[in-house]
């Protein structure tokens, strides 16, 4: 189980990953770019990114250059819908939340 929290009075826009009351991951907008970028800096592992259409549901989580998910709205027709696709072995409650996250600050 993780839980979200955004954190208000900070300069850049950012939300916490919590685990066990614990900070798992922050995830965070990038200032500097013209596509919209999003840093996710993970407790006790690989910091990640995510980039591409943030806000049209098209985009790409990654770690070191490799991709661990896939957002896309094109895979459904429903208008509020969009799915993720996790990499095998990558830890899916966190991308998941992370997902949430990004969704949340745009």
């Amino acid at each position: 189980m993780a839980s979200i929290q955004e954190r208000k009075f900070s300069i850049r826009d950012k939300m916490a990953i919590e685990r066990g009351g614990e900070t798992a991951a922050t995830v965070h907008k990038a200032l500097i770019g013209l596509r919209d970028r999003f840093a996710i800096d993970v407790k006790d592992g690989h910091d990640m990114k995510a980039q591409g259409n943030i806000v049209d549901h098209e985009y790409q989580i990654e770690r070191d250059s490799h991709t661990v998910a896939t957002i896309s709205k094109k895979w459904f027709r429903v208008r509020e819908s969009y799915g993720v696709d996790i990499a095998q072995g990558e830890d899916v409650p966190l991308i998941l939340a992370i997902t949430v996250a990004i969704d949340s600050l745009t």
